[in-house]
């Protein structure tokens, strides 16, 4: 009865909302169900044994609080999406207020912060987590510091996808060469299709990635069509690629929209993947040996980029 006690955990709720609204307990890792309550007067619980400690998140849909789920009591806010009460819960929260209430340009101060919580919580999932959020500010310290947390820490899944996102950053980065790929099915006539198709063979090459539902992506196109009809032939060109976008829909799109250049479809999210690719539209400009030279070009950058190549 002691080791249950000693793992035993409440959760106290606030939620307005209607009565009898469901509202969900779920493994943020693992993505399971862990129990599902619900809403009276306001109020909500959860109660559990915990064997360690694990993120999860508490709510339904997009109303909802992550919380470090450790034995004892923690009251959650969905209204005011909070969480307090248990050590390594407050611990982190107080990190995270102070993390992100410093300043754009206090870049340094932030990396300091996160770096200190880091190597003190090495082996806790209040490290993990800081360590997560180190990565959207200083890539060179969270990959320092990746080596020195525990095997634990850095199978934490948040800390997996970062150490992956800046992976692929680093390879698909201006001066690398470019990774291939194949798009099945991917040219207009059902073909199928490499980028290598086009990417390499001694043109420079302005790879568009873009979709027909995508409202800045067709803000873009005459940008891009101005420097097509400069310098497309011999030395330059241009390819649009549509991910995550159904066939018939970018089809559709092309028939009404005047883009004479060559057209890669239904690429999905294969690109994306590859190049880390988090939001379109996103142009690519590859030197004619296959080096990456540019990334996240915009507006008139894209003729004056090239035109200064050409």
């Amino acid at each position: 009865m002691t080791a249950c006690t000693d793992r035993h955990y409440r959760i106290d709720g606030i939620f307005t909302t209607d009565d009898g609204t469901q509202v969900w307990l779920i493994d943020a890792g693992a993505k399971d169900t862990l129990a599902v309550t619900t809403v009276q007067d306001g109020r909500f619980s959860f109660e559990g044994t915990v064997n360690k400690p694990f993120y999860a998140y508490v709510g339904r849909d997009k109303q909802r609080v992550h919380v470090i789920l450790e034995p004892g009591t923690v009251t959650v806010d969905i209204d005011e999406r909070t969480a307090a009460g248990t050590p390594m819960e407050d611990s982190y929260m107080a990190f995270h207020r102070q993390f992100y209430g410093y300043r754009r340009d206090q870049r340094e101060e932030k990396a300091a912060l996160a770096d200190s919580v880091v190597l003190a919580n090495r082996d806790n999932l209040v490290g993990a987590l800081a360590l997560e959020d180190l990565a959207h500010v200083d890539t060179s310290r969270f990959l320092a510091l990746h080596a020195q947390v525990s095997n634990e820490a850095r199978d934490f899944y948040l800390v997996q996808s970062a150490y992956e996102a800046i992976r692929i950053q680093n390879r698909t980065a201006p001066g690398q060469p470019f990774t291939d790929y194949t798009i099945t099915g991917g040219n207009p006539d059902g073909s199928d299709v490499r980028l290598s198709d086009y990417v390499g063979r001694g043109k420079y090459i302005l790879l568009d990635h873009w979709a027909s539902w995508c409202g800045p992506c067709k803000a873009e196109m005459p940008h891009i069509k101005k420097t097509w009809e400069a310098f497309h032939g011999d030395k330059f060109d241009v390819v649009s690629i549509a991910v995550s976008d159904k066939r018939e829909d970018t089809e559709r799109a092309l028939s009404q929209l005047d883009m004479p250049w060559s057209q890669i479809l239904d690429a999905q999210r294969i690109p994306l993947e590859l190049y880390g690719v988090n939001a379109i539209p996103h142009l690519i400009l590859f030197a004619p040996d296959g080096t990456i030279l540019y990334r996240g070009l915009r507006g008139e950058q894209i003729y004056e980029t090239v035109a200064a190549l050409i």
